[in-house]
C-alpha cells in the first residue's frame, strides 16, 4: 500500500462520515481535486502534508492517543521481539473483541406499541 494509500485510508478512520465538501472544507484542497484523490489520482506533497495535519489536529483532540504512541515508540526501543509480540496479540484480541462486541449489541429499548 502507497503513503497515499495509507494517508486516506487513515483519513477515512478519523472522519468516516465526512463528504467531498467537508474534506475539501478541513483540509483546504479544492473539492474536485478531493474527489480525484479519493479515486486515486497521484497526489502532492502540501495536499499530503494537509491530510497529515487533518488527522494529527484529530489525534490532538485525544491526550491518550498521543500517550498511546510514545508509550508504543518506548516499548519498541526497550522490549524483546517477543514481549512486543506479547503485546500486539493482546491488542488484536483487545481490538477484536471490540469489533464484535459492537455488532451484537442491541438496543435496550425496543418499539413496543401499546394498543
Amino acid at each position: 500500500m502507497s503513503l497515499q494509500n495509507k494517508t486516506i485510508h487513515r483519513y477515512r478512520l478519523f472522519f468516516p462520515k465526512d463528504t467531498l465538501r467537508e474534506a475539501s472544507s478541513r483540509t483546504g484542497i479544492q473539492i474536485t481535486r478531493v474527489f480525484r484523490l479519493f479515486n486515486g489520482k497521484p497526489m502532492k506533497v502540501e495536499e499530503l502534508e494537509a491530510f497529515e495535519k487533518a488527522i494529527n489536529d484529530k489525534i490532538a483532540e485525544n491526550p491518550n492517543f498521543s500517550r498511546l504512541n510514545y508509550v508504543l515508540e518506548e516499548a519498541s526501543s526497550l522490549l524483546t521481539n517477543d514481549e512486543l509480540g506479547k503485546l500486539a496479540d493482546y491488542m488484536e484480541r483487545r481490538v477484536t473483541n471490540k469489533k464484535y462486541a459492537r455488532t451484537y449489541i442491541r438496543p435496550l429499548f425496543q418499539d413496543v406499541s401499546i394498543a
